[in-house]
């Protein structure tokens, strides 16, 4: 069957298959009450522990954890409450082990993914496992050799290009948003000027020892020692984000002693799965449906107030260095909520009131599902504002595909649920690229916002150490634009100080200042941007600028009626946009001492008022929990959800049919499909 439909974005790139490894969880015995004798906490905890392959998947992917349950079924922890945390704990990661698709560790995996005239379906069990150092253990080896001068004599180091010099001070990002602040002593004013290009270890410490004799050999290595220590200068001992790998870059006798670490995992599957065009067909269909129901057609307020100011200031068409475009004192400074997570208020907008029509007409008429129509697809685009300039001109679309059986699934009995968005083609798929390698190579012909500008690779250190390898991706265009990393000079590598900005009709442009030639930056990370505090300021508003009035695809806001308690789910044609979704809050339940069944009966008196299912998704950050709310755990880990949370809200979602995944033999998974404007 060929795709015909109309829409506005095409497949671009290698789509990819996540599966979890296993189709069903370990055995489970019935769950002890809160007041249960220790004893029965420990059976539990050995029976479930007794299944070996998942014992050994939870062992890869959390010791702290493995550690607890053992020791307690080796009676060394008497305490119940600490018993129940590690049962609570263990019972997430059972669940997960069947029911979630997400890649992690040995739970589950990725693979090519194709499209073809059928289906065609092979999951085999010789899943490749690749290693890498853990990135905290590797971070604190890293920070040992750097402050050891004598391993560092031939090692380079340059200086952070995230550091801003205010008020004689520098000040540096540290982990998270915190960051350190030196004086600007003539000690510190030479290793600045010294290394701003990489310089040996060795050679920068005789510089300074020439410039200042007075000064002993350990003072002068403890200066330097603290210096790395604190990020203001960066080693070569420190692989940049387009190295797979960072144990690649480091001599022999520190990869040999990283060896030892504990590593991280992906897992490149052992499947070969082609869907059938019709799939891909309803992918396009979505992408082009969300894109036509932005919230902000014409970027977001926060880069619009950004244009502003930046115009106010600098007037069209001038060059200004990014540097001090975005120094609060000397030029506009970074875009609101790069630097701390604001959410400024936003007023009731007409897009806002439609989609509360909509949420609370299906509350009151009892429906969990809304089916979009074309006049109302028209009505909410029409309702968002201005009309676009231009198209996001590429992105990533995950999605789940629903269907009882292959056979269900050729004859186009199959639904579509959309899980997420990416902000661009890489961000979901990018960080794999080195299980797939040569799948990167067609990045290289993404469209851009302006035609002339040129697409280069944007790398950067996540601001978090544990998320360090969510960043990294082999290099997939000509050109990288480097920040806050080590790197040596080379032709098809920019840095900040290497880049203007500008504005040319209402639309920032970033530019390489020696050309005038107009930059377009692709970021294949995971990382969500609006994690002020994993993502360096500096690389958000490179990453961004270029599209920042471009419409901003995300999965479908509901504006203000993410406020309401329920919001039915949106579907068009066989695609389900949006989940039913439910909040609940632990005010209108029992107290946290009551009873398990006495909260349970809670529970389910606002299910039926409010229509909940048994099967429902347990919103967790941006994955989620597959739960039943007919078993006794299941309940127990939604109670301590609501315990734990600093709001006591927890958010369910609709979950998919028993037999949604019957086509793939009951396997859960997603598949990411990279997406490019049409020309």
């Amino acid at each position: 069957m060929t795709r015909q439909r109309l829409s506005l974005y095409e497949a671009a790139g290698q789509a990819m298959l996540r599966a979890a490894v296993h189709t069903t969880e370990p055995a489970m015995p019935p769950w002890p009450t809160r007041t249960a004798p220790v004893e029965e906490w420990r059976a539990w905890l050995s029976t479930v522990w007794s299944d070996t392959g998942f014992r050994h998947t939870v062992s890869q992917a959390s010791p702290h954890l493995v550690d607890q349950v053992q020791a307690i079924i080796d009676g060394r922890t008497p305490k119940v409450r600490r018993m129940r945390r590690a049962a609570l704990s263990t019972a997430r990661y059972a669940i997960r082990y069947a029911r979630r698709s997400t890649p992690y560790g040995l739970f589950a995996g990725v693979a090519p993914l194709g499209f073809a005239q059928t289906t065609s379906v092979h999951i085999g069990d010789k899943h490749q496992a690749v290693t890498r150092p853990e990135p905290t253990g590797l971070e604190e080896m890293l920070s040992n050799w750097e402050s050891d001068a004598a391993r560092m004599a031939d090692a380079e180091v340059c200086v952070n290009t995230l550091i801003q010099q205010r008020d004689q001070h520098i000040h540096v990002p540290s982990e998270g948003d915190a960051e350190f602040r030196l004086a600007l002593n003539p000690a510190l004013r030479l290793v600045l000027d010294l290394a701003r290009s990489p310089i040996g270890y060795s050679q920068l410490s005789d510089k300074l020892a020439a410039e200042f004799p007075a000064v002993s050999d350990t003072a002068r290595h403890h200066l330097l020692g603290e210096l790395l220590r604190v990020r203001l200068l960066r080693s070569s001992l420190r692989a940049p984000a387009t190295v797979a790998d960072p144990t690649d870059v480091l001599p022999p006798t520190a990869r040999a002693q990283a060896a030892g670490l504990r590593t991280a995992c992906d897992l490149r599957l052992d499947a070969d799965v082609r869907l059938p065009e019709q799939v891909l067909t309803e992918v396009e269909t979505a992408a082009t449906l969300l894109a036509r129901l932005v919230t902000h057609p014409t970027g977001t307020p926060t880069w619009q107030r950004w244009i502003e100011r930046f115009t106010e200031l600098y007037g069209e068409n001038t060059m200004v260095p990014v540097d001090v475009a975005t120094d609060p004192d000397r030029g506009v400074g970074f875009p609101a909520g790069f630097l701390t997570a604001s959410e400024p208020p936003r007023p009731m907008s007409r897009r806002d009131r439609l989609l509360l029509e909509l949420a609370g007409t299906a509350a009151a008429e009892g429906s969990r599902t809304v089916a979009l129509t074309g006049a109302m697809i028209e009505e909410l685009e029409a309702a968002a504002g201005d009309k676009p300039h231009d198209l996001a001109p590429h992105l990533e679309l995950a999605t789940q595909v629903h269907a009882s059986s292959i056979p269900a699934l050729n004859r186009g009995d199959f639904r579509l649920r959309v899980l997420t968005v990416s902000r661009s083609a890489g961000s979901m798929t990018g960080r794999f690229w080195h299980l797939l390698p040569g799948t990167e190579a067609a990045y290289a012909n993404l469209p851009t916002v302006d035609p002339e500008a040129e697409l280069a690779q944007l790398s950067f250190h996540a601001g978090r150490v544990p998320a360090d390898l969510l960043t990294r991706a082999p290099q997939a265009l000509p050109r990288v634009v480097s920040v806050g990393e080590f790197r040596r000079p080379d032709a098809n590598v920019l840095f900040p100080r290497d880049l203007s900005v500008t504005v040319a009709d209402g639309r920032p442009q970033l530019v390489e200042t020696s050309t005038g030639k107009p930059l377009e930056l692709l970021a294949p990370t995971a990382i969500n941007f609006l994690w002020n505090n994993y993502t360096p300021p500096m690389a958000r508003f490179l990453g961004e600028i270029s599209r920042a009035t471009s419409p901003q695809v995300t999965w479908f806001d509901w504006g203000a009626a993410w406020a309401l308690p329920f919001t039915p789910a949106l579907t068009y044609r066989r695609t389900i946009l949006t989940d039913a979704r439910w909040k609940i809050s632990s005010r209108i339940l029992p107290v946290r001492t009551a009873p398990l069944q006495q909260w349970a009966d809670q529970l389910h008196a606002w299910r039926a008022r409010f229509r909940v299912p048994e099967q429902v998704l347990l919103a967790e950050d941006d994955q989620h929990l597959t739960l039943d709310l007919t078993r006794d755990v299941d309940l127990d880990l939604l109670r301590a959800h609501l315990d734990a949370s600093p709001v006591g809200i927890a958010t369910l979602h609709d979950a998919p049919p028993l037999d949604a995944d019957g086509w793939i033999g009951g396997r859960a998974h997603s598949i990411v499909v990279p997406l490019a404007r049409r020309s």
